[in-house]
């Protein structure tokens, strides 16, 4: 169809990703920038994946909790699609996912859905990723591969911010191709990690070791390619916030949250959820041991999975570090070693974990499953499979572990019917 066909329609709802849901006389339209309610002319512009897309051009009746964005390249960096809206309609669009991610489900109209928000609105990504392409350094554009130039970010930590200053200043000259570059928030300094395919002159690497030695950078490293080890300057082990507030190390590239605080409030109501004291507990997607740590403390018997090898010597570490007994093993969390548990608790990434709740006999007998996720679209497709293993919903709780973005963090708890 013509790029320059124009409809008008009404805004129905969020979807996950942060695009507005518009419906139109001619189909549903998804497109960045409105707000559930409001009334919109839009511009047509793709297919794309099966679904029409457009560009808002006019708002005619607008949303009373639209606010200004704080960010004034808000509408073009694909980091914040909710930072038009105030907390509080933030709020209700997210908790929409975890309601329709359970609905229906045994249990769900039952269970109070809880909200832990964030204490800050800015300034608290403890974690972020940004990318450089020829000497623009941003965040990549909303559904496009395209770099935005971003001096400021006003999500990150000051530290961070710093750090991203420092980073821009050292390499932008020295830099070639493309990639990725993520700053890491390590006790009082940064960690900043490149990634890239693309063949670099000597001349980064001399910028690199000039960076690692800049006040508040405590490592940088450089991975050329996906094999081999990456090239390090400094002091390059990232430290997350464990729930006690002491620090979990583990290498580049390895996973943290990126709200310690939220964070901490996670790993509190996960042991909570768990009740761990005396049980035989199975953990899958350790990582390096956000989780772990906080069960290991009461657990009679603490079985954890993680399948990055780094990951694992992490955990035994941070285990080792605070003597405390678990059994961390390598290997696939979806197919963990068989036996008797009485409660498992697992964190997968955003494909969630199918393959584990197709295969009852990993968790059959189960008393509690405590089911974190970053996704709840692949987490309303394993709380049917539960259902259909005897399982109904006990708990829900929404984390706002990202202000600003369409990005939710979910903890269920699954019961014995």
């Amino acid at each position: 169809m013509p790029r320059t066909h124009q409809v008008a329609g009404r805004v129905r709802a969020v979807g996950r990703g942060g695009d507005a849901v518009i419906e139109t006389g001619e189909g549903i339209v998804l497109a960045p920038g409105g707000l559930p309610g409001e009334q919109v002319e839009l511009e047509l512009t793709r297919a794309r994946r099966g679904a029409a897309r457009g560009r808002i051009i006019r708002l005619p009746e607008r949303a009373q909790e639209r606010r200004e964005p704080p960010c004034a390249v808000a509408d073009r960096c694909g980091g914040c699609p909710l930072m038009i809206a105030e907390m509080s309609l933030q709020r209700r669009i997210k908790e929409s996912f975890l309601r329709e991610a359970c609905e229906g489900l045994p249990g769900a109209s039952d269970s109070e859905l809880v909200w832990v928000a964030a204490p800050e609105e800015l300034g608290y990504r403890r974690r972020a990723r940004l990318a450089w392409f020829g000497q623009t350094f941003g965040y990549r554009q909303r559904h496009s591969a395209r770099v935005v130039d971003i001096a400021r970010c006003i999500v990150l930590a000051q530290p961070l911010q710093r750090a991203w200053d420092a980073t821009r200043e050292h390499l932008r000259t020295s830099i070639g191709g493309q990639g990725e570059i993520q700053l890491s928030l390590s006790d009082a300094v940064v960690v900043v990690e490149l990634r890239t395919s693309d063949e670099q002159r000597p001349e980064l690497f001399d910028a690199c070791s000039q960076l690692s030695q800049t006040l508040g950078i405590g490592g940088v490293s450089l991975r050329s390619s996906d094999t081999g080890k990456p090239a390090v300057w400094g002091e390059a082990m990232v430290g997350a916030r464990a729930h006690d507030g002491s620090s979990l190390w583990g290498p580049a590239g390895s996973f943290s949250q990126a709200n310690d605080r939220i964070n901490q409030m996670l790993v509190e109501h996960v042991v909570a959820l768990a009740e761990p004291a005396g049980m035989r507990v199975l953990e899958l997607h350790c990582g390096i041991g956000n989780f772990t740590v906080a069960l290991a403390e009461t657990a009679g018997m603490l079985v954890a999975v993680e399948q990055d090898a780094s990951a694992v010597d992490a955990c035994r570490a941070n285990l080792a570090a605070r003597r405390l007994q678990a059994r961390v093993v390598e290997g696939n969390a979806n197919r963990p070693p068989k036996g008797r548990y009485d409660v498992v608790v697992l964190d997968p990434p955003r494909q969630g974990a199918k393959d584990f709740f197709e295969e009852a006999d990993h968790w059959r007998g189960t008393r509690r499953i405590v089911y974190v996720s970053c996704d709840t679209a692949t987490l309303g497709r394993d709380l049917r499979l539960a259902r259909d293993r005897g399982y109904r919903i006990d708990r829900m709780i929404a984390f706002d572990m990202f202000p600003q973005t369409a990005h939710l963090e979910s903890l269920v708890r699954l019961v014995p019917r």
